[in-house]
């Protein structure tokens, strides 16, 4: 993805990171007293890392539980972290790892083979209901359980080939936590936070208000990709939710925030002169129209397919500030591993939109929504981000006569209707640096499957992807698969999204992960 104004490189299954320097016109924040404020724009909701799926959730709970193994943004290698070593079976259904044996928890438990089963375990437990932990409980995928060999050996067994496992691993997702945390319940893990490893340590959670850290004393065990060893630079970061933009920024200007996360995309260009400006775009399944078949109008082919070249992703990237930026090409994002280009079924062209619509009898209605046996081509979209783009996509519609209505609620409303199947149309995007992304968009066997399509092809295409331990024929399947969900109309890539985020000039240390998502151990100012 080529992101506006900033250089940017990688490789496949990892975003690169950008930095533009400047002085400094908000006169510093306060990090310079080892406390680093850290704005965020939208609330957690759980606090416990291996529970949530918002990306706020995500960024915080980094900070104070460690994984397995890590993964370089820049190559997409696995480098030994908590475990000092890893090995796989030919068909990848079992993964054995070594532990470190110098690891401790904050509450000074020891980190043992047995700590990590139950947190694999207690995963599974409380993804069962299908109302949390269902992003950890996808790396899961086929999980049959921990086998213990001794204090600090274990193996991870799984029914059918897990090919996502180890990257999963890498992730917060997976971030391993005390025994006492496995043994918490889900509410409380989520209020109360949990005990990890990492170099911070929970101290307080605000809902809708802040969320704060100390600095863990004696952390002796970084991943060998972060910048030094030892206790974390930084003694305290907090982390209050400020949802309104411009109170974000204006914080930032005035020394108030040392960091804030999601600098407005137009605001990008004004804010470099002055601050640091970090960027890395989000590898997985773009910020697209999800449909729900069941609805009758979307299950339409005709429909689909006008929707497909009704949308003007040039005009949305132009419109929101990405003009110098790549429209998607594909149900994965650029810079995923097995991404294939479908441009040539993705182009903008309204009258070939409008051509397909009235072939099916679709016909122009009194108000200029198209109608079809007392049928109105309506259906509801339901999204909790980026409003506008949703507006505009909504004005592009309806000039083919699609009414495509908004249902903009919060993080708890859009997955409850994920949960409920409630929905017609989900706007989204999906962070995975692995392609197995796809599976668990589409997958109806999937825990909990954002596309509701039943097409007996695609599953067998998405579930067998996960399971080839082949690159060139995972690759083959990910490339049959991704044509099959463009032409049939069974995703709407709309943006491929870049995290961009700002900070006083005078911080240093910040580094986005493989998922674009960011570690602060190594953050300091001055």
């Amino acid at each position: 993805m080529n992101i506006p104004r900033i250089a940017l490189s990688g490789v496949a299954a990892a975003g690169a990171i950008a930095l533009l320097a400047g002085c400094s016109a908000g006169g510093g924040g306060t990090a310079t007293d080892g406390t680093l404020v850290f704005a965020v724009e939208t609330d957690p909701t759980c606090i416990d890392p291996q529970q949530p799926t918002v990306t706020q959730a995500l960024y915080i709970g980094r900070q104070v539980v460690d994984s397995l193994v890590d993964q370089d943004p820049a190559t997409g290698e696995f480098v030994p972290w908590l475990a000092e070593s890893y090995e796989t079976n030919d068909d990848l259904t079992a993964y054995t790892f070594t532990l470190r044996d110098d690891v401790t928890f904050s509450d000074g438990s020891a980190l043992t083979a047995e700590v990590v089963a139950a947190n694999f375990d207690a995963i599974v437990a409380m993804a069962a209901d299908g109302s949390t932990a269902s992003l950890a409980n996808q790396y899961l995928a086929g999980y049959e359980g921990t086998t213990v060999a001794d204090a600090q050996s274990f193996t991870v067994d799984f029914a059918a080939p897990n090919a996502a496992f180890l990257q999963g691993a890498s992730t917060m997702s997976l971030g391993i936590v005390s025994q006492a945390s496995t043994e918490a319940t889900p509410e409380s893990r989520c209020q109360d936070g949990v005990i990890g490893t990492g170099p911070f340590v929970y101290d307080a959670y605000s809902p809708d208000a802040e969320v704060s850290m100390d600095k863990r004393e004696g952390y002796a065990w970084a991943s060998e990709l972060r910048e030094h060893e030892g206790d974390a630079y930084l003694e305290r970061i907090e982390f209050p939710v400020i949802t309104e933009d411009s109170v974000r920024t204006g914080g930032l200007q005035s020394g108030e925030f040392d960091f804030v996360g999601e600098l407005p995309y137009l605001d990008e260009q004004r804010f470099a002169a002055d601050f640091e400006i970090y960027a890395a775009p989000n590898p997985g399944v773009p910020t697209s129209l999800i449909p729900n078949l069941t609805n009758p109008v979307l299950a339409d082919d005709a429909v689909r397919q006008a929707l497909q070249l009704g949308i003007d992703r040039e005009e949305i990237n132009e419109t929101l500030g990405y003009s110098g930026g790549d429209v998607p090409t594909s149900a994965l994002s650029s810079g995923t591993t097995g991404f294939t280009s479908q441009a040539d079924a993705m182009g903008y062209d309204a009258d070939a939109a409008i051509a397909a619509l009235e072939a099916a009898g679709w016909a122009e209605g009194a108000d200029g929504v198209r109608e079809k046996d007392g049928q109105r081509l309506t259906f509801t979209a339901t999204g909790f981000y980026e409003q506008e783009m949703m507006e505009l996509i909504q004005i592009q519609l309806l000039e083919i006569g699609v009414d495509m209505q908004i249902d903009f609620t919060d993080a708890g409303g859009f997955f409850g209707a994920i949960a409920e199947r409630s929905y017609d149309m989900l706007f989204a995007a999906l962070t995975r640096t692995d392609p197995d992304a796809l599976r668990i968009m589409f997958s109806q066997a999937a825990p909990s499957h954002w596309a509701v399509v039943e097409d007996a092809e695609l599953e067998q295409l998405v579930t067998a992807q996960a399971a080839a331990a082949d690159p060139e024929e995972r690759q083959a399947l990910l490339d049959d698969a991704q044509a099959l969900i463009i032409e049939n109309g069974y995703l709407f890539p709309i943006l491929e999204v870049y995290q961009l985020h700002a900070s006083q000039p005078d911080i240093t240390g910040f580094a986005f992960d493989s998922a674009s998502r960011f570690h602060l151990y190594d953050v300091q100012a001055g």
